[in-house]
């Protein structure tokens, strides 16, 4: 972390899940952060509260400014020479019936708007990009990794995989330093409130909490990565650090190696709540991305950073569901 001492930091999506947790964890180091919120109103008033409240300890002045990462002018404003490090966390998560106008906007075209802007002034600060192994779809071994092929499954999937390959496209024609982490299902509460159900099993979770009882679909044999929180961001403190040789464009994937279906993660979680019941719906239709199955190999990003998952998945549960009630 002292490696981060005196830069400048620029947070896209930091009141989201991932971003206020890293937002947190920069907070115990004397560098300069800014923090890109999209509109200003009383939502924003309210997120700002919280997130100064997470920042009163940063001995140098964090600033919130707000913008539309879709519009290139936002990008204009807020990117200067001055900015050390950009980890883009803003991103419109996967909904079946979501606005594809929109995914694609946000989870691509910013992300063009970014890097021409970074060209257009002649800026070269090192771009941290949040993607997702969502991008593999369903394929035909169980652990991946930066050799296995992509087959989106969702536009959601499609727009991430246009921005990696925009990244690369830049990093190759003109020098800018990116990375990405593709990261798989990531779970444990964050100082947003707000923020943490946008997570798939903290959802699970917090239901199982509250009506006793958890569902299982026609996906329960499928295996599944689960990251905790803490080494998510671990893993994107570590990656803001590495060589600029190792950031060129390339893609990351992060994950924990273990073989774990869904219905074993549940019965994880019973467990934990107090052995609450689970229940079987068969008849739910499923998404095609709903059935993937695999989990992501790290090793290319251990080899680059020295970053490996610490918190265990029964651990990272245990700890979850503990701040979940005292919350």
């Amino acid at each position: 972390m002292n490696n981060y001492v005196g830069k400048t930091v620029l947070i896209t999506g930091g009141g989201g899940y991932i971003g206020s947790a890293l937002l947190e964890k920069l907070c115990d180091v004397d560098c300069r952060i800014i923090v890109m919120c999209r509109y200003r109103d009383h939502r924003w008033d309210k997120l700002s509260r919280e997130m100064r409240a997470i920042t009163k300890q940063n001995s140098l002045p964090v600033e919130i400014v707000y913008g539309d990462i879709t519009k290139k002018k936002t990008w204009d404003d807020v990117i200067t020479s001055e900015v050390d490090i950009i980890f883009h966390l803003a991103s419109v998560e996967y909904e079946p019936d979501g606005n594809t106008r929109q995914d694609l906007n946000v989870n691509a075209v910013s992300v063009l708007h970014l890097l021409q802007t970074c060209v257009e002034k002649k800026c070269d600060p090192k771009i941290i990009f949040s993607s997702s192994t969502n991008i593999f779809g369903r394929v035909d071994k169980l652990v991946v990794d930066e050799e296995t092929g992509d087959e989106p499954l969702a536009e959601w999937s499609a727009h991430k995989l246009l921005a990696e390959n925009y990244f690369k496209i830049y990093s190759g024609r003109f020098g800018v330093r990116t990375v990405t982490l593709r990261l798989p299902n990531v779970y444990g509460t964050v100082p947003r409130k707000d923020a943490i159900n946008r997570m798939v099993l903290n959802k699970v979770i917090q239901n199982g909490i509250q009506n006793g009882m958890l569902t299982l679909y026609n996906n329960r044999n499928c295996y599944r990565d689960f990251i905790y929180i803490g080494d998510i961001v671990n893993a994107f403190v570590g990656a803001g650090l590495m060589s600029d040789n190792d950031c060129d464009g390339r893609y990351f994937v992060i994950g924990s190696k273990r073989l774990i279906t869904i219905a074993d993660v549940w019965t994880i979680i019973s467990g934990e709540i107090g052995k609450i019941p689970i229940s079987i719906n068969d008849s739910h239709i499923l998404n095609p991305i709903d059935m993937r199955s695999f989990t992501g190999n790290y090793h290319k990003f251990n080899a680059a950073t020295d970053w490996k998952p610490e918190i265990s998945l029964e651990t990272g549960i245990k700890l979850t569901v503990k701040e979940l009630r005292r919350n």
